[in-house]
């Protein structure tokens, strides 16, 4: 007998590979999105923090312009803090697309053998049908598929008709009663 090329354990192993790496890649989103709340979070009190402080110390001022300079720098401290988070984002949205670029990674040996045990398959399926198949003898017109005749009005007209209901008297209304 031919060695066969379907082995289960293949699409065993590439099944196990696939649920495998699903589970990490939800890992790592996770992993992504805590810490993004995380980094977002602990920024967003410190700016509430910040702004709170600042607007006591802008009550407390006796003239216009230390009420300026203390909230020009609050305003320049408030965005090079947005910066700085926005990088730290930037820079974790790419450390994760880039661990999941290499988790799914095609393993090409798995999907090839997979392909050939595929077409393997396929192949023999058609052999197995075409020997099935019953065979013409030479000079042997195939079989012609038999004409389905319309159905006639015979079988129509065969059927009693419906009887007619009698029909409603009309509610009697109140002017006549």
């Amino acid at each position: 007998m031919a060695k066969k090329d379907f082995d289960p354990r293949k699409f065993q192993s590439y099944f196990e590979k696939v649920a495998d790496t699903n589970v990490k890649a939800f890992e790592a989103q996770t992993r992504y999105f805590q810490s993004l709340l995380k980094r977002n979070a602990a920024l967003m009190s410190e700016i509430t923090a910040n702004r709170v402080s600042k607007l006591k110390d802008l009550a407390a001022s006796r003239d216009l312009s230390t009420a300026i300079k203390s909230t020009s720098e609050s305003n320049h401290h408030t965005k090079e803090k947005m910066q700085q988070l926005y990088e730290e984002n930037l820079a974790a949205w790419e450390e994760l697309q880039t661990e999941l670029k290499e988790l799914y990674a095609i393993d090409n040996d798995i999907i090839s053998q997979m392909q050939k045990s595929t077409k393997g398959l396929v192949a023999s399926a058609k052999s197995r049908i075409k020997d099935m198949a019953p065979k013409k003898k030479a000079g042997e017109a195939a079989p012609k598929p038999a004409k389905v005749k319309p159905a006639t009005t015979k079988s129509v007209a065969a059927r009693p008709a419906a009887k007619k209901a009698a029909p409603r008297k009309a509610p009697a209304s109140k002017a006549e009663t």
